[in-house]
């Protein structure tokens, strides 16, 4: 399902390949934190591991949007699933087995925490946000079932274009499932979104009232682009009263990857300009505020009735 040079290409940029449809990359953050050199916003606002994280997909070739500010390489992936499926155990297991090679090289780096590189040969959490759409992946249910047998948590973010899915998962929700809200509208939506389906924000709606019927933590992230969605504050209020999250994350676009192609380093707003625009959405939210941020990620984070720092599992 990945040609032998895409394959080549992507493992040059970090990833490593797992079957036929599923990948797994070492994110900055791990690194660092394997270094003692700092933790991702998800460390300080969840207290998810960072050092015990595998950033994965189970769906890399498959997404129906081909958002401007993706750092991914959109132009390969296809809109809908097509070909084998894997069984979840496979995928989860090679991509623990895939990361810990890829990490071997920090066994030798005198700098390194040793404590945290070990306990990292066995992860405390599945990022399942890599690239692509992972609600694609028809046995996802089962897969987060199979993570919570292991005592894995699961950090699961969709586009939101698959209910379909989503009603599946509410019966064996991951630890914390978000949904992007890439626009106030449905014409921000497209014109920033481009999506290859022409349902895709009805699809959305949908997702986000679904959202509020899940008992498990869930979050609505906000991607802000100058110039393009960082826009109409009160109308993103008004989606997430739709769906009811625990978390609204409101975060920066972050100028890397292959957003370079389409996107200038004068549109990544400064983390001054997101708590702003944040302020904005929760002027809006009578039951929600502000309770943490995280400057180098340029991220704020919302909480409804000021729930936050929870343990992962």
């Amino acid at each position: 399902m990945i040609n032998e040079k895409k394959r080549q290409e992507l493992e040059k940029q970090g990833y490593r390949i797992v079957g036929n449809h599923s990948a797994v990359k070492s994110c900055l953050w791990q690194k660092h934190d394997l270094l003692d050199r700092g933790e991702c916003y998800k460390a300080r606002f969840y207290g998810v591991d960072s050092w015990g994280c595998v950033q994965m997909t189970p769906s890399l070739p498959f997404c129906n949007l081909r958002c401007i500010w993706c750092w991914r390489d959109t132009k390969f992936t296809l809109p809908e699933w097509q070909g084998p499926v894997d069984e979840p155990i496979f995928i989860i297991e090679n991509s623990i087995k895939e990361l810990n090679k890829y990490l071997v090289g920090f066994k030798g780096n005198k700098d390194v925490n040793m404590e945290k590189f070990e306990k990292s040969q066995n992860p405390t959490n599945f990022a399942i946000s890599l690239a692509g759409e992972p609600t694609f992946y028809p046995k996802l249910p089962e897969m987060v079932a199979e993570l919570r047998k292991r005592k894995i948590s699961s950090f699961l973010v969709t586009n939101g274009t698959n209910p379909k899915m989503l009603e599946r998962l509410k019966q064996d929700p991951p630890t914390q499932l978000y949904i992007t809200l890439s626009a106030p509208d449905k014409e921000t939506f497209t014109e920033c979104c481009n999506p290859l389906v022409g349902d895709a924000w009805e699809k959305l709606m949908q997702s986000l009232k679904i959202l509020s019927s899940f008992n498990s933590r869930t979050t609505v992230r906000l991607t802000l682009t100058k110039d393009h969605n960082m826009i109409r504050p009160e109308k993103y209020a008004g989606l997430i009263r739709i769906a009811q999250p625990k978390f609204v994350e409101v975060k920066a676009y972050m100028h890397v990857g292959f957003s370079r192609e389409r996107l200038d380093e004068k549109n990544m707003p400064s983390s001054q300009e997101i708590l702003d625009f944040a302020e904005k959405i929760a002027e809006h939210l009578d039951d929600y505020k502000i309770v943490d941020q995280k400057l180098d990620s340029r991220v704020a984070l919302i909480a409804k009735n000021s729930d936050t720092k929870i343990k992962k599992i």
